[in-house]
């Protein structure tokens, strides 16, 4: 019997000295748990922060970039908006010296009826070169001014049909320079044939891509003098850049060449010297001749020309003058805006009538030089 209740207490002091050393053990385990979680932590804490710092660089370099696009965005509308403005205004410019060259159009009309008569035959009669001569009239607006003057038409150099050696003559006398003007002859040649082959020294489509257009191939207007290669603004007008004259009053190429078809016969009633030593024949004394005979007179017919001059009535160089009354003074009105002197229209035509036809041309700021103000 105690045998027995010997073995039970000692496997009941087995069990208690086995839940001991479990307790004790689990106890331990207990005291070392919170510096392991100290441990843990820590390098939980740290990696925490390696994330939150490359979650703060990135949305700052995504909130930069945004506000790259943005800038950028924000430029590119303000070009566009500002192209815009500058692209209405120009139109708004153009609209306002256009109607302040039918005004000044009208005022031609009313003078030409007061003045010099009710008819273009009036216009057309002779003396005529006094009164081309002698009218240039300018009308003030609140928007600008527009300058009105009378052209003969016959008096200048029509290119279209001339001959290219005597347009060669011609610039060549205009810029001083033979080689120079050899090439603006063959330039312009070629900008009013029909055919895309180069002549030499010449220019065609090729020579034009840069500026984005092509030539004519077609008669000249003296709107497409300054688009024509090797006809710069100088060679336009070689006045002094900068000038505050009109450009109605201002020597240029427009002044002695024709922009309305003349048929290559000039008139020698009112053609510049320039032009007239450009056509076959003439001599140095016959031109000085002619000059000092307009100063006092007038040469009404082919036959009186011949008389006053001397020179035979076979001549060939007869056969370029022109002595009709047929061919009325061009109405020239320029109108030139007070704001933008860079925006000018000039207006011409032949008839009187405000309603008939007439010539626009927009010239670039370039041809007179005139500078940009905008």
């Amino acid at each position: 019997m105690v045998s027995r209740l010997d073995g039970c207490g000692t496997q009941r002091a087995a069990a208690f000295r086995d839940s001991s050393a479990m307790q004790n053990g689990e106890r331990s385990r207990e005291i070392a748990h919170p510096a392991r979680l100290r441990r843990v932590g820590t390098a939980r804490h740290g990696a925490s922060m390696r994330t939150h710092q490359a979650s703060s660089g990135f949305a700052l370099l995504l909130v930069f970039s945004t506000l790259v696009m943005l800038s950028a965005i924000a430029l590119t509308l303000a070009a566009a908006v500002g192209t815009e403005v500058r692209v209405a205004q120009d139109s708004w410019n153009v609209l306002q010296a256009e109607r302040l060259a039918k005004s000044g159009h009208e005022v031609a009309a009313y003078l030409g009826s007061r003045v010099l008569g009710s008819t273009t035959e009036d216009l057309a009669g002779l003396p005529v070169a006094p009164v081309i001569a002698g009218i240039r009239y300018r009308v003030t607006f609140d928007a600008g001014t527009t300058d009105i003057v009378l052209e003969g038409e016959n008096g200048k150099l029509d290119v279209t049909s001339a001959k290219e050696d005597e347009v060669a003559a011609f610039f060549t006398a205009w810029t001083g320079d033979s080689d120079r003007g050899r090439q603006i002859a063959a330039a312009i040649a070629d900008w009013i044939d029909y055919d895309d082959e180069i002549r030499p020294f010449g220019a065609e489509a090729e020579s034009y891509l840069n500026r984005g257009y092509r030539p004519r191939n077609g008669p000249l207007g003296s709107a497409d003098l300054h688009l024509i290669q090797g006809i710069t603004p100088e060679v336009l007008s070689p006045a002094i850049i900068n000038s505050n004259e009109s450009p109605a009053l201002r020597p240029s190429l427009v002044r002695f060449v024709a922009a309305l078809p003349t048929g290559n016969r000039v008139n020698p009633n009112y053609a510049s010297a320039t032009v007239l030593q450009v056509i076959p024949g003439m001599t140095p004394q016959l031109l000085q001749s002619i000059l000092n005979i307009r100063q006092h007179s007038i040469f009404r017919t082919q036959a009186d020309f011949h008389n006053q001059t001397g020179l035979p009535p076979d001549s060939p160089l007869l056969t370029h003058l022109a002595f009709d009354r047929g061919n009325a003074p061009a109405v020239v009105t320029i109108a030139r805006l007070q704001d933008s002197p860079a925006t000018w229209i000039e207006r011409r035509t032949q008839n009187l009538s405000p309603r008939g036809p007439y010539r626009k041309a927009l010239w670039l700021v370039e041809r007179h030089g005139v500078p940009d103000q905008r």
